[in-house]
Formats: C-alpha cells, sequence, structure tokens
C-alpha cells in the first residue's frame, strides 16, 4: 500500500526539524519514516529493502539517547505549521488502547480492560482535520501512558483522587498542549469528543478559556434557560436538517445506516 502522497516528502516535511542530538539520527529518521509510510501496516523488515537498512532501523529504535518525546514533537510542530493555512478545523480526539501478548515486554505493560489479563498501553490522539478541503493536517498532540497493574480493581477510590491525577484529564491536558502548540490557530479549531469527555471540568476548562467544542453527551445535565434536563429540551428543538451515515460493519456489530438530525438550539448547562 502506497502513502497517499510523496512519502519521502512528507517524511522531510515533518521530521527534518527533530532535536536528537545528531543531524545523522535526524536523517535516519526521515528515511525510515518515508520507508515506513511506503508500506503501511508492515514490520520494518517488510518496509526496508537491505540488511544494512534493518540493522540501522533496529539500532535506531533501541538507542536510550533518542527522545521519543522529541520525534513527536517534530511531527506535532509540522502539523500546527500547516495548519496556519486553513479557517476550519476539526480536532478529532479518541483513546485507544495497543496490547502487548509477548512476555518480553507484556511484564512491563498495564492493564486496558475490565480484566486483568489483557496487557498494553493507552494511547490519546488528536488529529487535525480540514472539513472544507476534506484533508487530514496531521496529528497536534498524543499522549502515552501503561496503567499501574497494582491500581487495577481500585475503582472506588477514584472519587478522592485530585482532578489532574485522574486518567480523565487527559481530555483537559490534550487541550492545554494545542493552545501551546497552535496559539491564534486555536480560533479556528473546533474538539470533537466522545462521551468520555462528558466530564464537568473539562467541560468547564474549555468555556472557560473560550474554546470551541462538541462532545457527545453521557449526562442527562440541567440546563439555566428552564427546568428541563437537556435531552428534554433538546427533544422539542425543531429540525433543521438530517444525514444518513454508514455504520461499518466490526466485530459482531452488524452493518447499518444510522440517522443524524441537526437541530440548533441556545443553551446553558449547569455544570
Amino acid at each position: 500500500m502506497m502513502f497517499s502522497v510523496n512519502a519521502e516528502q512528507w517524511a522531510t516535511d515533518t521530521f527534518s526539524d527533530a532535536e536528537l542530538g545528531d543531524l545523522r539520527r535526524t536523517k535516519r529518521l526521515v528515511k525510515l519514516t518515508a520507508s515506513l509510510a511506503n508500506h503501511i501496516g508492515q514490520s520494518i523488515v517488510q518496509s526496508l529493502e537491505s540488511a544494512a537498512d534493518i540493522e540501522a532501523a533496529y539500532r535506531f529504535s533501541r538507542n536510550d539517547a533518542i527522545d521519543a518525546q522529541a520525534i513527536a514533537e517534530a511531527g506535532f510542530n509540522a502539523t500546527a505549521k500547516a495548519a496556519r493555512t486553513y479557517s476550519c478545523l476539526l480536532a478529532l480526539e479518541d483513546t485507544t488502547s495497543l496490547e502487548f501478548t509477548h512476555q518480553t515486554v507484556r511484564d512491563e505493560m498495564g492493564h486496558t480492560s475490565s480484566t486483568k489479563s489483557p496487557r498494553g498501553m493507552q494511547v490519546h490522539s488528536v488529529l487535525l482535520f480540514a472539513p472544507q478541503e476534506k484533508h487530514v493536517v496531521g496529528l497536534i498532540e498524543q499522549e502515552r501512558w501503561v496503567r499501574d497493574i497494582n491500581q487495577y480493581g481500585q475503582k472506588s477510590k477514584r472519587k478522592t483522587r485530585a482532578y489532574e491525577t485522574k486518567e480523565s484529564f487527559k481530555w483537559e491536558r490534550a487541550s492545554r498542549h494545542m493552545a501551546q502548540r497552535l496559539g491564534g490557530v486555536l480560533d479556528n479549531v473546533i474538539s470533537v469528543c466522545d462521551r468520555e469527555a462528558d466530564i464537568i471540568e473539562y467541560l468547564t476548562y474549555k468555556t472557560t478559556h473560550q474554546q470551541r467544542f462538541v462532545v457527545r453527551s453521557t449526562h442527562n445535565r440541567g440546563i439555566e434557560q428552564s427546568t428541563d434536563s437537556l435531552y428534554t429540551f433538546s427533544s422539542a428543538l425543531k429540525s433543521a436538517g438530517n444525514r444518513v451515515v454508514e455504520v461499518k460493519q466490526r466485530g459482531g456489530r452488524k452493518a447499518r445506516e444510522a440517522t443524524c438530525e441537526v437541530c440548533p438550539g441556545h443553551s446553558q448547562g449547569t455544570f
């Protein structure tokens, strides 16, 4: 599978300014990422042509002097630079789990689900997308962490922890990092999050800092305009149109069509 644009140019634009302490490391990074982009979904061995390049790639990945965050920051900065050319951007946010089954790394990983067996790490990503041009601009933020396996099953203790130490703080932390990287361009950005982001602290942060957002509701909150709840208020709004979206088959879920209805209205929640 080929990259959608010239992979070599993309790798140069994205990673040529990576500060890795040695220009040779940066050049190796550009070459490696171009090869991986030209062979999406394949391993390092499958993506590189020569044994020398394969060995160099493994040496690069094992080099403790190379900061993974420095590589990520180069990509974020490239995205921030590209974002300046767009008048409207969606910041699409989501969290996923990467599971590792091999024993050599499994013991270093944390739990990824409601059971203790699956081990891996969590990754929260923010992807900038230009809806008018239908362009994927790039990653503007990504956080990776491993849960403490010793804290498994301690859900009841979450209420006593400070908000900044909770996993749910990831939404606000992502917005803070976006603001730092984008500056005034953030005025053109709308954050789009799933229902996991429907938490008081995050909504308060976004409204206080006048940052635009769309969060799928999970709580039927009260609103200031009436004694009605949010769901009752929204169900009475007049429809401005609808759109049919095809939901693809996934796992045990059958493919189907979902109708999304747009009903504009103004309300202020009682957080």
